[in-house]
């Protein structure tokens, strides 16, 4: 009997690996035209995408078919008009390494409607999104009031915790509070003990749910680079109902949840106007990052987990930025994300520092047909930035461009050294720009790491010679005469260093 993926296996039996997409298909939806495929491969996805190239539409696609309450007209309420080929209809096409058929989205049928398939239904309960509007809602410190962070977090943030003893989510607990809510004022009170039973449910499983987001967020926090915020403490009212004869005050009460959160020994009530913007994105992130993590299982599972991120980071600079990766690769390593991003240069700075093995890229531009039509554009990148830089070095070589040719090997080289002296956690003096931390000293830096393993030291010794002309800043500068075997001898040893600290 096949045991598709995300079911739970029998006693004893071996865990299956985790389900993962392979790859993403469009057709006839929001920008895509004729259909698709989008390569994942397994692995985590980043796509840089120039703003109306149509990464959002793949965010929205994924979205739509791992909602976790489908909405069956998502897909026709996004269908793209076609002028040209009206008989081409909306489609949304996923497969997974399990070896099974692929998941179909239709007009006809999502595939998580009517009878579910195990993929999305498990997939449902652990997949996340944000996009930065989201992002700006999820961060809700907007106004001029203290910020009430109770409806964010019971429909949003923690809405698919679940009590350790029934498995009802607190979205569920509060559905059922609203459930019971009187119709009219009843003097006896009949309706009054359903009610606030479920109000006492209700306040239990919250208190479990914010007792499991704290410690996240703080984590979040200082994983983030912000280790000078820190929650205390949530303060929240108890949820009941005011039976009131007065319509006008008769309700739930106690809908409220604040922070108290310490800034460097101050406690700002209205951190919106207290904090700049790239806390403030940062606080929001670290909310939103520790909700999924109270929420989505920690045991080994089969079933997929799925972050995707669509341009979230636009409110923090680089320097802020960076961290994410760390708080990714630390914390969800047994999920599959998918960064969606318009920014050239974070894109590149995201490749220059992810594990390649772990990681598929692509760019996305609009092309316009001779017809007219725009349609996205996918390329397929090398996900390693080194391997790719000597890519275009040997590129320029035949095209007799040196110079250029030179610069990249370079630059290949550069990121290279940077990247291992990262990896092994060579430390260097305090330099506000690491960009400057020059050539020889991150060489230096290896060599003294290597000491012992003759085989690194020997291949990082083979750049030395081409240092003077070939490796070093100027030698883009057109004055500077260059000849073929040279460049070609010096992208040979920065292959070969390559090479050996993969032996690793």
């Amino acid at each position: 009997m096949t045991v598709a993926a995300g079911e739970v296996a029998a006693a004893g039996a071996p865990l299956l690996p985790p389900l993962r997409i392979e790859t993403i298909a469009l057709r006839s939806y929001r920008a895509f035209s004729a259909e698709q495929e989008i390569s994942v491969a397994g692995r985590n996805l980043i796509v840089y995408g120039e703003n109306g190239a149509g990464k959002s539409s793949i965010y929205k696609a994924l979205r739509d078919l791992f909602a976790r309450r489908p909405n069956r007209n998502a897909l026709m309420t996004n269908a793209h008009v076609h002028p040209l080929d009206p008989s081409l209809t909306p489609r949304i096409t996923v497969t997974f390494n399990d070896g099974n058929a692929a998941l179909e989205w239709t007009e006809a049928r999502h595939p998580g409607l009517p009878t579910a398939d195990p993929r999305v239904a498990m997939a449902a309960l652990r997949s996340s999104f944000l996009d930065y509007h989201a992002l700006l809602e999820t961060n809700a410190f907007h106004g001029q009031r203290r910020p009430n962070l109770f409806s964010l977090a019971v429909e949003t943030l923690l809405a698919d915790f679940a009590d350790a003893t029934s498995g009802a989510t607190l979205g569920e607990r509060w559905a059922g509070v609203e459930r019971t809510k009187p119709f009219k004022h009843l003097r006896s009170g009949i309706h009054l003990p359903p009610v606030q039973a479920a109000c006492d449910a209700f306040n239990s499983g919250f208190q479990a749910a914010l007792d499991a987001l704290h410690p996240h967020v703080n984590t979040l926090l200082t994983d983030l680079g912000h280790p000078e915020m820190e929650l205390e403490l949530f303060e929240r009212g108890t949820v009941a109902y005011n039976s009131a004869r007065l319509k006008s005050i008769r309700g739930f009460t106690g809908r409220e949840l604040f922070l108290r959160l310490k800034f460097r020994g101050h406690y700002p009530e209205q951190p919106q106007h207290f904090l700049n913007e790239a806390r403030l994105s940062a606080l929001a992130l670290a909310f939103y990052l520790a909700g999924r993590l109270a929420c989505v299982p920690s045991a080994p599972s089969a079933a997929l987990k799925l972050l995707v991120l669509d341009d979230v980071l636009v409110g923090l600079d680089y320097a802020n930025r960076r961290p994410l990766l760390a708080v990714l690769a630390n914390h969800f390593s047994d999920w599959q994300i998918v960064l969606l991003t318009h920014d050239r240069h974070w894109f590149e700075v995201v490749r220059a520092a992810i594990p390649t093995d772990l990681w598929t890229c692509h760019e996305m531009y609009e092309s316009v047909a001779v017809t007219g039509e725009a349609t996205p554009l996918i390329r397929s990148v090398e996900a390693d930035i080194v391997v790719a830089t000597l890519q275009q070095a040997r590129a320029f070589i035949a095209q007799k461009h040196l110079p250029a040719a030179a610069n990249y090997a370079r630059s290949a080289c550069e990121l290279l050294l940077r990247k291992q002296c990262e990896k092994k956690g060579v430390k260097f003096p305090y330099n506000s720009d690491p960009k400057k931390i020059m050539f020889e000293r991150l060489k230096k830096g290896l060599e003294d790491n290597f000491i012992g393993n003759q085989a690194k030291l020997d291949a990082l010794a083979a750049i030395t010679p081409h240092q003077t002309r070939i490796l070093n800043p100027l030698s883009h500068d057109p004055t500077t005469s260059l000849n073929e075997a040279e460049v070609t001898a010096a992208i040979n040893a920065v292959e070969a260093l390559i090479a050996a600290l993969r032996a690793d």
